[in-house]
């Protein structure tokens, strides 16, 4: 009786770089192929990163107008989508730099194309505006400035994130201006709001973080940032580190000052992470290690935004939010669908490589 022979499981397909014209990407190994649009695009847009605005427009709302719902919902939406919008532009305005920095990203918008990809950018823009209607003239005035800055984050001639300075304001953007967002449903738009401040400035610091997993490639691609601005990787640390405790200071002056009450010091027990995040800065040697240190430093950040929610509507629903939002977050890091890659393995493959000529 003859055997029936198992099934055997289809492996996935993979992009076998020697095989494609483009030498760009000669150097960095397989990538794995996806063929569908609308997957790219989700992963092109960094779904993980939509938390940021959407925790920042929550706050200001809850702080001004209370939990409805429906406009909450809106508010949302239109924050996730706008956000998606600035990571696929930036990954399209980047790509000299992703040659080196994030290989597989310029691989899956090559795999998208042209037309798809600002196809994709006006959809979520235009979806973004559209809904803005429900929301009332100040939001939508707030939400134009948000398009703008995102637009400009990363495309000439204004480029932001060409100069360190003005890239750290335009990134801190992504929070104060959904905070201010939330607070303009109301009809009012209030800069003067200390949690604004508090969150706006904890953002801009954050902003260093990012630069530093990129040190090579932007270095490479001749990209001023905030880490390559220094003459090597070690120092951009050591000033990231100062930058990275400052938001405390700022936090106890606000609070010193009454600016902020009380009840805010309570922030002082995320330090603890803040120096686990220091901790893996300060040991990492390579920028695979640094890539890892990013990914805590986003959940120290996100920890940072949901907590000050909590600290300034302490509520179930408040609670139920910053469940919703880790859930999230861990879901799509789970799934590995973020376009942003940790593990850096086309470096190795580069490197053996180099060591077997």
């Amino acid at each position: 009786m003859l055997l029936a022979r198992k099934p055997q499981k289809k492996r996935p397909q993979y992009y076998d770089s020697q095989l494609q014209p483009s030498s760009q990407l000669q150097a960095f190994g397989t990538v794995p192929v996806s063929g569908h649009t609308v997957a790219l695009v989700f992963r092109l847009s960094r779904p993980r990163t939509w938390t940021f605005p959407a925790a920042s427009f929550l706050l200001g709302y809850v702080l001004t107008a209370g939990w409805n719902i429906t406009q909450l919902g809106i508010g949302l939406i239109i924050a996730s989508f706008v956000t998606a919008a600035t990571n696929i532009v930036n990954a399209y305005a980047d790509r000299k730099e992703d040659v080196v920095n994030q290989p597989r990203r310029v691989f899956w918008l090559d795999q998208m194309g042209q037309k798809a990809t600002i196809g994709s950018i006006i959809v979520f823009y235009g979806f973004s505006a559209a809904l803005s209607i429900y929301l009332g003239l100040a939001y939508m005035i707030v939400l134009a400035v948000g398009i703008f800055n995102s637009a400009f984050y990363s495309l000439p001639p204004l480029r932001f994130k060409a100069h360190p300075l003005s890239s750290l304001i335009s990134f801190s953007g992504a929070v104060g201006l959904a905070f201010l967002a939330g607070t303009s449903v109301t009809g009012h738009v209030n800069v003067w709001n200390p949690v604004l401040w508090l969150v706006t400035y904890f953002m801009f610091t954050y902003g260093t973080v990012k630069n530093l997993p990129d040190y090579s490639g932007d270095k490479k691609a001749g990209t001023k940032t905030t880490a390559t601005v220094f003459g090597n990787i070690r120092r951009a640390v050591k000033f990231t580190t100062i930058i990275l405790i400052s938001p405390y200071v700022f936090l106890v002056g606000l609070t010193i000052t009454g600016f902020l009450p009380a009840i805010y010091y309570a922030e002082l027990i995320l330090t603890p992470l803040l120096i686990f995040i220091l901790h893996n800065m300060w040991t990492a040697r390579s920028s695979e290690g640094f890539e890892k240190m990013h990914t805590y430093g986003f959940f120290y950040a996100i920890s940072f935004l949901l907590f000050t929610l909590v600290v300034s509507s302490p509520s179930l629903k408040s609670l139920g939010v910053v469940i919703s939002a880790f859930l999230w977050t861990l879901l799509v890091s789970r799934i590995h669908i973020d376009s942003r890659i940790e593990s850096r393995d086309w470096e190795h493959d580069s490197n053996s490589q180099r060591s077997g000529a």
